[in-house]
């Protein structure tokens, strides 16, 4: 009995580690599948197609050098920019939601 109990323990153990690392997050946006909370996760899907190119890659995870950031957002439509600057708004309000890449952007939006 405590031969079965050990085997059926460590076929447990074996297969526990590779049902934890299957995950269904399938986002590429902002901080990547780890938004910081949903309203973090909306803010990217409602804007990457207007946020996408101040990030390095599709993931959203790695922002391009402020004199970049700049210079992409000025070459904006008007609307385009105030949709942005409308969604860091939001963001700073509640700021505590926000992940610091989404933080540092917004405040680089802010600014300009």
């Amino acid at each position: 009995m405590k031969i079965l109990t050990a085997a059926v323990l460590a076929a447990g153990l074996a297969t526990g580690g590779a049902i934890a690392q299957t995950t269904s997050a399938t986002s590429k946006a902002g901080s990547g599948p780890n938004f910081k909370s949903d309203d973090e996760r909306v803010m990217y899907e409602e804007n990457a197609d207007r946020m996408g190119g101040f990030f390095t890659d599709e993931t959203m995870t790695e922002m391009r050098p402020d004199t970049e950031v700049k210079e992409i957002f000025a070459e904006l439509g008007k609307d385009d920019q105030a949709e942005i600057k409308a969604a860091c708004e939001r963001a700073m309000e509640n700021r505590g939601s926000y992940g610091t890449i989404t933080v540092s952007l917004c405040e680089q939006v802010d600014a300009m």
